[in-house]
């Protein structure tokens, strides 16, 4: 893909993160109204989750177009927050996993992880494109 130049890059992106997000709290609503654990037949909640995930999915996917369509040493520092990130969450994976192989901690749920890695990806960004160069 060409290179847009990090404005342009960043309104393409802007337009497709923002509203992806607020049909991902959209559809969170809805599936809350609509969703009951003991009545609804598992197909609806199959499908609810399915439709939760993706807009998280086009946001992700927009975080890398953006990324693609920058300049190299703009990509290269994205590239590297998203690697920071997941080595992070890599880490508290194998941490979480320990802790819980020997009792010290119960079941974590899975969901977490997706929350962490976007959380530890944004703080590595943050860090790689918004302080100082060396």
């Amino acid at each position: 893909m060409a290179t847009l130049g990090f404005r342009t890059a960043n309104k393409r992106y802007k337009r497709l993160f923002w509203p992806m997000m607020a049909l991902y709290v959209a559809i969170i609503f809805a599936a809350k109204w609509l969703v009951d654990e003991d009545t609804t037949p598992l197909w609806i909640r199959a499908g609810c989750a399915i439709a939760t995930t993706a807009p998280l999915a086009a946001a992700i996917w927009a975080i890398l177009r953006r990324a693609r369509e920058t300049d190299e040493y703009t990509r290269a520092r994205q590239m590297r927050a998203l690697a920071e990130g997941g080595a992070i969450v890599a880490c508290g994976t194998f941490l979480v996993g320990f802790l819980q192989i020997f009792a010290v901690i119960g079941a974590v749920e899975v969901f977490w992880f997706g929350p962490a890695y976007l959380i530890a990806f944004g703080l590595s960004y943050h860090r790689h494109c918004m302080g100082p160069t060396v």
